[in-house]
């Protein structure tokens, strides 16, 4: 991870340890293990295969981010282990879906 990745006046917050949930068919998921970035003006996925590209999803344009499952849709993926926190970002009509390897509430990680 570089902090050339950030914009201008962008701040490098904390790092978490995740997945990241990408649907492939209709009931079939697959996960992608890295590294999610909170940054103050867009979250940042960094993939730990080198051949996955680096995901920055940029704050202003999200529709909505919270906790993955809230509305009860896209029951397709599967249910987060207790101890862990599912994030959904919106924008538009793509969602990015990323599963934490840490235990707490989303409200911790995110607060919109």
């Amino acid at each position: 991870f570089s902090l050339l990745l950030l914009n201008l006046e962008e701040y490098y917050f904390e790092q978490h340890s995740a997945s990241h949930v990408q649907q492939s068919g209709s009931h079939e998921e697959r996960k992608i293990r890295g590294s999610l970035k909170i940054c103050s003006k867009s979250v940042i996925f960094e993939p730990d295969a080198i051949s996955q590209p680096i995901i920055k999803i940029p704050l202003r344009d999200c529709v909505k981010i919270g906790k993955y499952g809230d509305n009860g849709a896209n029951k397709h993926f599967s249910k987060t282990k207790s101890w862990g926190i599912s994030l959904i970002f919106s924008q538009g009509r793509m969602e990015y879906v990323f599963e934490l390897d840490v235990s707490g509430k989303v409200d911790d990680v995110v607060e919109t």
